[in-house]
């Protein structure tokens, strides 16, 4: 039986609560204590933390969706089966650092009432993609509760250019400065497969963001959000296409597909809009640009079927367009297209008052 500390104690109830593995009312609360770290952890609890990352992270990516019967694009070839039937256990694994046990040993001391005491400033060019599959987790858990913004992890480096974390929660960012987030770590190798397993929570979250601008009011906050996601969608797409992993963006044409139903209305983007007093036709055209930033980032998916649908048999990459087309043409992409480009033309104040004079 091994014992730990009640610092440690806490550290691994926490990261327990990262991997999803304890609810957060048992987790939470140890964020307001704010014990002081010891000068360095056992060696029991380092073997508690290695354990808990080396099952805790395989079991969450298979629960995520490593489980679905899914197609991927391995080199030149389309594979299909679960996450461990496309790509061989060996090459799944995550490997962690000292920054993973760094940034468990500052979110264990740390008070979120009063968070300023500690510093927490990771190496960037250190982290390993486990280190950052981990900070996924950690933000995606903690941003349940609101304390990823008493954290400020929003406004830490770290975070501002971790491309995983920015894909799922654009709107968290809206604001931050304009520093493109970094894609590389997940549209290749292990990263790729990470990525291939949070398909479905990644839609998800597209499709929370898209609903959800129906209830916004506030100008200024919508061109935050649609600029916030226009930075990370143009950066994404060109990340995919350098990978030639067009397959990683399935993601979004499944959310454009529940987003864009037949006889979807315009109103459901900017329905909750309020005009301030005063504002300008340029004002209004902006924010209907911003609202819009997704719908129009379907442009770049139809020049990929285009370009699909003319590539030969005996051409390169004849098998990821055949992929990238049979996926397209599942979500009904052509009518989806058609929608958004009605929707944007229908959002145009400059075009409808030319219509109307």
């Amino acid at each position: 039986m091994k014992v730990v500390s009640r610092f440690e104690a806490n550290l691994l109830r926490i990261l327990h609560f990262f991997l999803r593995r304890l609810p957060a009312e048992q987790a939470l609360p140890l964020l307001d204590v704010g014990l002081k770290a010891p000068p360095c952890l056992g060696r029991p609890a380092v073997g508690l933390v290695q354990d808990a990352l080396a099952k805790g992270t395989a079991l969450l990516l298979a629960r995520a969706g490593g489980w679905r019967r899914e197609r991927n694009l391995r080199g030149e070839a389309v594979v299909a089966g679960r996450l461990w039937a496309r790509t061989p256990p060996q090459e799944l694994g995550l490997a962690f650092s000292g920054e993973t046990l760094e940034f468990l040993v500052w979110v264990t001391a740390v008070n979120r009432k009063k968070p300023m005491g500690l510093v927490w400033e990771p190496e960037l060019a250190k982290l390993t993609l486990g280190d950052q599959a981990l900070l996924y987790f950690a933000y995606a858990a903690l941003r349940e509760s609101n304390a990823h913004r008493e954290l400020d992890l929003p406004g830490r480096p770290a975070l501002q250019k971790h491309g995983l974390c920015r894909l799922a929660f654009p709107e968290d960012f809206a604001g931050v400065k304009e520093e493109p987030p970094d894609f590389a770590p997940w549209t290749n190798g292990t990263g790729a497969c990470v990525l291939e397993a949070l398909q479905s929570e990644l839609c998800d979250r597209w499709l929370q963001l898209e609903r959800g601008k129906e209830d916004v009011s506030d100008h200024v906050r919508m061109r935050a959000l649609g600029g916030s996601q226009e930075l990370v969608l143009d950066t994404y797409y060109k990340a995919v296409e350098e990978a030639g992993r067009l397959d990683l963006a399935r993601f979004l044409l499944r959310a454009a597909a529940s987003v864009l139903p037949e006889g979807v209305a315009a109103q459901r983007w900017v329905g909750g809009l309020q005009a301030p007093m005063g504002a300008r036709l340029a004002d209004r055209a902006a924010t209907y640009r911003a609202a819009t930033a997704f719908l129009r980032s379907l442009e770049r998916m139809a020049v990929w079927t285009s370009r699909a649908r003319g590539t030969g048999y005996f051409d390169e990459g004849y098998a990821a367009s055949q992929l990238w087309l049979a996926d397209w043409e599942h979500c009904d992409g052509d009518a989806r297209l058609a929608r958004a480009r009605e929707i944007i033309r229908h959002l145009d104040p400059l075009k409808t008052n030319e219509g109307q004079s």
